[in-house]
């Protein structure tokens, strides 16, 4: 499975990385919003891992402006840091395909990939 991380702190990005490479994927990584979109242009991925609160176009942005790309169908799950009483559902209404607080655990992680498995 190949997947694309999104999130504005390395450590994150590669402690997240090391997980999911240990689940056997193929994963990289982007430090922004803007280099997503980038990336996302570039590539096919299977699976997007977004964090929300990052600096100039937060992940609920970069999800909406993903939306607009032409043939962008990848499911896209957070991995926020964010864990209000709503989170979850707030995310989802937006129309993320799953949602994931930090920090995620590998049961967790695992079970995510299961679901997106093709």
């Amino acid at each position: 499975m190949k997947i694309l991380i999104v999130d504005d702190s390395l450590i994150n990005l590669k402690v997240e990385q090391k997980m999911l490479e240990k689940l056997n994927c193929r994963v990289e990584t982007a430090l922004s919003g803007e280099e997503c979109l980038e990336k996302v242009k570039e590539n096919t991925y299977d699976l997007i891992f977004m964090d929300i609160m990052m600096p100039n176009m937060d992940g609920v942005e970069t999800f909406k402006k993903l939306q607009l790309l032409e043939n962008f169908n990848t499911p896209v799950v957070t991995l926020t840091a964010d864990v209000e009483n709503d989170a979850k559902e707030r995310y989802l209404k937006i129309g993320f395909n799953d949602y994931l607080s930090k920090p995620a655990s590998m049961e967790q992680l695992k079970q995510v990939l299961k679901n997106y498995e093709s």
